[in-house]
């Protein structure tokens, strides 16, 4: 986060415009009539030509906002926003450099509001993601039947690219309503059905939000913890490759015990089966995968846009330990594949964990589990060792087919 700056002038009002330019409260319309400054986007100034304050589009890029502030420090200054400016708005932007005592937010209805009202529907149990500039992919993170959506979109998320990624994950059946242009003379709200908005040649405003109520038979996108083998890419048979199994992927999850807030390692990351269900189930937090395989980076890229976790899962091309010089240090790290080196990699890993981190790490065969006893020594280790066996078909009847023993390990740094 950006260093907050002593603001030396009165507190910044930042005002929304809500549906209907110039709907605001006598707090608001004061600010606004006793500014100096005036920011904001064209068209909103356009909405006030009595204003006799100099008035300022918003710089392109936007990072240059705070160039803009700096040079007017000590103005009476006003900035117009869309809808409530603490709501995926410019509110964000500006608490980077300063403090709340600095700001005075006035919001007001935010497009997402008004498309409900214009539905007709209560929103406050729908969930709320932003694909403004944000990758599309990032949608099948949040992806669930039987729920409703509003998205906040953009260019490359139109209604139609959203209503072809509900298709690819069994959701065509699925109800979407398009606000256009909300609170102008060019308002339209339509509604569509994701199968027949997928390939259809419907034009719309750049300016729209999007409702989405899922619905269909799903199955692609995983809603609860465990994703089959099978639905993991890695160049080989499905469910094979290097891939942690299901089970063992689990039992690896919950003793790393993820929360909201955290960074966490996942250290010789093959195809990413731990590291995509740790950052889709805990998506508050942020996993680093380490890998220097270059078809095993490819099959992990291939999951992380598969399953929608391109915001907080982040791929580090390059082997460990050089590979983690440049990372954050780790609440949770896991330490899944080393090439030999496990114990040069626990060393490294260990070094990094603050007090209260938590070191997983796995051993299949004997010189690794050797390398785990090794270096827990004498402290407290928590040890695990999982069995698996699945059913096969072996001329005609159901065998259990036995897998590797998997011995897991688990510390906890004293505080």
């Amino acid at each position: 986060m950006t260093a907050q700056f002593d603001w030396p002038g009165p507190p910044i009002h930042v005002i929304g415009m809500g549906m209907d330019a110039g709907a605001f409260g006598q707090s608001a319309r004061s600010a606004l009539a006793e500014a100096e400054l005036v920011i904001g986007a064209a068209a909103h100034l356009a909405a006030f030509p009595e204003l006799t304050a100099e008035k300022r589009p918003y710089p392109s890029p936007m990072s240059g906002l705070w160039d803009v502030l700096r040079a007017s420090a000590g103005r009476r200054i006003a900035i117009l926003a869309s809808g409530d400016p603490l709501f995926f708005g410019i509110g964000t932007t500006l608490l980077r450099h300063l403090s709340a005592e600095h700001l005075v937010f006035h919001p007001n209805v935010s497009s997402i509001q008004a498309a409900f009202a214009r539905l007709g529907r209560p929103w406050q149990q729908a969930q709320w993601v932003s694909l403004h500039g944000r990758p599309l992919a990032s949608l099948r993170a949040a992806l669930h039947n039987n729920r409703l959506y509003a998205l906040l979109t953009d260019r490359d998320s139109s209604p139609a690219a959203i209503a072809r990624v509900l298709m690819e994950t069994g959701f065509g059946e699925s109800k979407l309503w398009v606000a256009e242009d909300l609170g102008t003379q060019t308002e339209r709200f339509h509604s569509f059905q994701a199968a027949g908005l997928a390939d259809a040649d419907t034009g719309f405003s750049p300016l729209n939000v999007v409702i989405v109520e899922t619905c269909g038979p799903g199955g692609v996108l995983p809603e609860f913890p465990g994703i089959p083998d099978e639905r993991f890419s890695t160049g080989v048979e499905p469910g094979k490759g290097l891939l942690s199994k299901r089970e063992v992927r689990l039992t690896i999850l919950s003793l790393l015990a993820p929360q909201a807030g955290e960074v966490g390692w996942d250290v010789g990351a093959g195809c990413g089966g731990v590291s995509v269900e740790w950052a889709r189930w805990n998506p508050g937090g942020e996993v680093h995968a380490v890998e220097y395989h270059p078809e095993r980076l490819e099959h992990l890229g291939i999951n992380r846009e598969r399953f929608g976790v391109v915001a907080n899962l982040h791929i580090v091309a390059g082997r460990a330990p050089e590979a983690l010089a440049d990372l954050p240090d780790p609440h949770a790290a896991f330490i899944g594949g080393s090439s030999g080196d496990l114990h040069e990699m626990l060393d490294a890993v260990w070094a990094r964990l603050p007090p209260g981190g938590r070191l997983v790490a796995s051993a299949v065969t004997e010189d690794s589990r050797v390398d785990l006893h090794t270096f827990a020594g004498d402290r407290p280790a928590e040890w695990t060792e999982l069995s698996i066996a699945r059913a096969e078909r072996l001329a005609g009847q159901r065998v259990m087919r036995p897998y590797l023993p998997v011995l897991l390990m688990k510390l906890e740094k004293s505080e």
